[in-house]
């Protein structure tokens, strides 16, 4: 919002200056200012021309608008696959946030395992070395297992 309104108040300044000698021109800039900065929904203005008909631009933020947005900050919706039976609202997000697990994985996919490029020119080889990378992911993470489970008594 303080990007917005810097942006704003230049606008004003310019406002019936060299560039925007029309009320359309600074619409227009309004507009993109608005899109890029994401201040559409609160911002409110009127482009009024005095008697030599130079435009001049009144602007403000809706501060009802702020606040019903800045209430919802930190909310989000998620989108389940789970029967109603099982979709208690706590789990919903346990669900969600063990996606960590399989992004972990595509972690060790492209990590520790030093996957290089390699080039090669059939389907069928494309085909089989992503099977043995796969082969060897599993291996990796079946030993990882392991040894988490062999850490875990002496854990604190």
């Amino acid at each position: 919002m303080t990007k917005a309104a810097e942006d704003l108040g230049k606008l004003a300044g310019a406002a019936g200056g060299r560039h925007y000698r029309s009320a359309e021109k600074i619409v227009g800039r309004l507009g993109v200012i608005a899109a890029k900065r994401r201040s559409a929904s609160c911002l409110r203005f009127h482009v009024s021309e005095d008697e030599n008909g130079v435009p001049a631009l009144d602007r403000h933020f809706d501060e009802d608008v702020l606040n019903a947005e800045a209430a919802g900050d930190g909310w989000y919706a998620l989108l389940t696959s789970l029967p109603a039976e099982e979709a208690d609202p706590g789990q919903i997000p346990v669900h969600y946030k063990g996606q960590g697990a399989v992004e972990r994985r595509y972690h060790d996919f492209k990590g520790p395992l030093a996957i290089a490029p390699v080039f090669v020119q059939h389907n069928r080889r494309v085909a089989a070395l992503i099977q043995v990378i796969c082969l060897a992911l599993l291996v990796f993470c079946l030993i990882e297992r392991q040894v988490k489970r062999a850490w875990a008594p002496s854990r604190p």
